[in-house]
C-alpha cells in the first residue's frame, strides 16, 4: 500500500474517532444538564429515555440495589420490560456485571440463561451503575429478536451514561438523607420550643393537619403536599430567637413585642436558607404572614405573588391560633373561627384557599353527625 494512501486512511480513521468522541462528549454534557437537580426517579426516567434513543434500542430499564444489596428493583423502564420485575441475587450475567464493575454485552441471550428475563429479545448491554461508594444498580438495554446487534460504540456510550447517572443518583440520595437529617434536627428544636410553653404545645402538628386537608381540597399533587408538609413542620422555627418572656407573656403584647413576634418568619427563613433545593420552603416560611391584599404585608407581597403554600399555611395557622387558648384570651369555637376567616377572605387570606378550607370544615361537620 502506497505511503500516501496509508496516511490518508489513518487520517480518516483519526477524524472519525475524534468525531465520535466529540459526539459522545456533547451527548454526555447535554445529558448532565438534563438530570442535574432532578430527584432519583426522574434521573432514572431520563437515563432510560437517553439509552433507548442513543442506542436505538427497543427496551431499557434502570434497576437499583435494595434489601442490603441482595435484590435489584426496577425504578424505571421503557419498551418490553416487566415494570414490577425484581432480580434476586444469583450467578447470572446481571450480577456478574455488577460484581466486576464492567459493562457486559451479550448478543445471544439464549446462551446466557437470560431468555426468561428478556423474552423475545436477542441482544443486551448490562451496564453497572457505580458510584463513589460502590455499586448502586444496573442499566439494562436490549434489542428485540431480529434487531441489530450492539457494537463497541454502543457499549462505550451506555457505560458513560451509566457512570454519569450513577454519580448523580448517589449525590441526590446523599443530599436527600442530609436534608432529612437536618429537618429532623430542626423539628426537634421546634418540639423543644413548643414544650417550653403550654400555649404552643401541639401547634405544629395541628397546623400541618389542617394545611394538608386544605391542599387535598385544592387537588394538590402528592409531591406538592410533601413540600407543604415540610413548610408546616418548620414554619415557626424562627421563634427560637424570640425571647421566651414574650412567647409566654400572660397578657396582651405591646406594639414593640408584636414587632418582635413578627420577625420569626424572616428569622426562620434565614435559618433554612443554606439548604439546597429548599428555596420554595424557605419562601413559604418567610411569607406565611403576608396579607393577600398586600395592605398589611411585611414584605410587600400580595395576591399570587405570595407562594401558594404560604397562602395555605396562613389560613391553617390562623385557624389553629384562634381555636387554641392563649394566656390573654379563651379560644374561639370552630364556627366563630371559620366566620372570622371568611370575613377576612380577600383581605388577609386568599379567597380560593378560604373556600377550600370551608369545604373541608363542612366535611368534618358531616362526619360528626
Amino acid at each position: 500500500m502506497p505511503e500516501e494512501t496509508r496516511l490518508q486512511e489513518d487520517l480518516a480513521k483519526t477524524v472519525k474517532e475524534l468525531a465520535d468522541t466529540y459526539e459522545e462528549l456533547t451527548l454526555l454534557y447535554r445529558f448532565s444538564e438534563v438530570i442535574s437537580g432532578l430527584d432519583v426517579q426522574d434521573i432514572c426516567k431520563s437515563v432510560v429515555e437517553e439509552a433507548v434513543s442513543s442506542a436505538e434500542a427497543d427496551t431499557a430499564a434502570v434497576l437499583l440495589l435494595e434489601d442490603k444489596q441482595s435484590r435489584l428493583i426496577t425504578r424505571c423502564s421503557e419498551g418490553k420490560w416487566d415494570r414490577i420485575k425484581a432480580i434476586e441475587w444469583g450467578e447470572t450475567p446481571v450480577w456478574r456485571a455488577i460484581a466486576r464493575r464492567k459493562p457486559v454485552c451479550i448478543n445471544d441471550l439464549r446462551n446466557e440463561g437470560l431468555a426468561d428475563l428478556l423474552p423475545g429479545h436477542r441482544s443486551v448491554i448490562l451496564c453497572p451503575l457505580i458510584g463513589k461508594k460502590g455499586a448502586i444498580g444496573i442499566l439494562i438495554v436490549a434489542n428485540l429478536e431480529g434487531g441489530e446487534e450492539f457494537y463497541s460504540n454502543d457499549i462505550k456510550l451506555m457505560a458513560a451514561i451509566a457512570q454519569q447517572s450513577a454519580l448523580f443518583i448517589e449525590n441526590t440520595v446523599l443530599i436527600r438523607e442530609m436534608e432529612h437529617f437536618l429537618i429532623a434536627t430542626i423539628q426537634s428544636f421546634v418540639k423543644v420550643l413548643e414544650a417550653s410553653s403550654q400555649w404552643t404545645a401541639g401547634h405544629t402538628e395541628r397546623v400541618t393537619e389542617y394545611a394538608l386537608a386544605i391542599a387535598s381540597e385544592l387537588g394538590m399533587a402528592p409531591d406538592q403536599k410533601e413540600r407543604l408538609k415540610i413548610c408546616c413542620l418548620l414554619h415557626d422555627i424562627g421563634k427560637i430567637a424570640t425571647p421566651k418572656d414574650i412567647l409566654n407573656k400572660p397578657s396582651y403584647l405591646t406594639d414593640e413585642e408584636w414587632k418582635e413576634i413578627k420577625l420569626h418568619p424572616s428569622t426562620g427563613a434565614g435559618i433554612l436558607e443554606g439548604l439546597e433545593k429548599f428555596s420554595d420552603i424557605t419562601n413559604c416560611i418567610r411569607y406565611h404572614h403576608e396579607h393577600y391584599d398586600g395592605v398589611k404585608s411585611v414584605h410587600g407581597l400580595k395576591g399570587d405573588d405570595i407562594p401558594v403554600n404560604a397562602r395555605i399555611l396562613a389560613v391553617a395557622d390562623a385557624f389553629d391560633a384562634m381555636t387554641s387558648d392563649r394566656p390573654y384570651r379563651k379560644k374561639k369555637s370552630t364556627q366563630d373561627a371559620v366566620i372570622e376567616i371568611q370575613d377576612h377572605s380577600g383581605s388577609q387570606f386568599d379567597p380560593g384557599v378560604v373556600f377550600a378550607f370551608t369545604k373541608w370544615i363542612d366535611k368534618m361537620k358531616e362526619q360528626k353527625v
